[in-house]
């Protein structure tokens, strides 16, 4: 318990480095399933999905042997985005791969598989990003594909500076990291979705108690309204109806009128 207390002890104060050796010390199948455990809890109280994907990135630093740097890329919509790097050169990384259009975290992405790389100069699957990613030192990589109830939901990025930087226990290590990452980024989105229903719902719940009081309508009449507005306008219902609910109390007013005409 206290080897494994230890790691997470070594994540909160950013020791990261200094846990390497420990890596080794827990390489027994026992040792490894208790850290990987630990690291469980602590990637699942991130506060956020990108909390937790930075948590995961600097844990590759720490868990695994060969890694100089470590990147989570998430799919929303269709779209593929890197919410956490361990720094400017995995950044760059990541950014170089969405640039070229290939590589193996996209690949990684698509096929829904995982890529080890030996020799990113050499191999000849990503012929553009292999030699691109390699001149800027880099020349190992592993590409884990993350999924939670078997939806794709981004790649882990682990990239070494030599050529075959990672050994089979090493990708395995990557492999069981990337599912505890997995599930933790997931909760971590589910969250924030049902924390953002709760929110529109509060919110539409009360624009519609506005309206009802303003205008002496029921809710159905007030939300119809609600929802007309934002079709015509093209604009989100929650929305319109946050405009509604910050904007102050309208006071009746005289009407300034410069010709003599009845007032409608």
């Amino acid at each position: 318990m206290d080897s494994e207390r230890s790691w997470v002890d070594a994540l909160e104060a950013g020791a990261f480095a200094e846990r390497r050796a420990d890596a080794d010390a827990a390489a027994a199948p026992e040792d490894l399933a208790r850290t990987m455990a630990e690291l469980s809890r602590y990637f699942y109280a991130a506060d956020d999905a990108a909390d937790a994907c930075a948590r995961v990135v600097e844990a590759c630093t720490g868990l695994v042997e060969g890694c100089t740097h470590a990147a989570v890329s998430l799919t929303t919509g269709g779209r593929v985005s890197t919410p956490a790097t361990t720094g400017p050169e995995a950044t760059a990384l990541e950014e170089l791969e969405q640039e070229i259009g290939e590589g193996p975290c996209l690949q990684a992405i698509r096929d829904e598989r995982n890529f080890a790389v030996r020799d990113l100069a050499a191999d000849p699957r990503w012929p553009r990003y292999g030699p691109a990613a390699a001149r800027r030192g880099v020349r190992s990589m592993v590409a884990c594909r993350l999924f939670a109830d078997a939806r794709t939901i981004g790649a882990l990025n682990v990239f070494g500076a030599r050529v075959d930087a990672f050994d089979e226990a090493d990708q395995d290590r990557i492999t069981v990291l990337a599912a505890h990452a997995a599930v933790a980024i997931d909760a971590a989105r589910t969250r924030a979705n049902l924390q953002e229903a709760i929110r529109s719902r509060q919110v539409i719940g009360e624009a519609i108690g506005i309206l009802k009081e303003r205008y002496a309508i029921s809710s159905a009449t007030a939300f119809d309204r609600l929802a007309t507005a934002s079709q015509q306008l093209n604009i989100k219902l929650r929305a319109i109806a946050e405009h509604l609910a910050q904007e102050p109390e309208r006071r009746d007013r005289p009407v300034r009128r410069t010709g003599g005409g009845p007032r409608r």
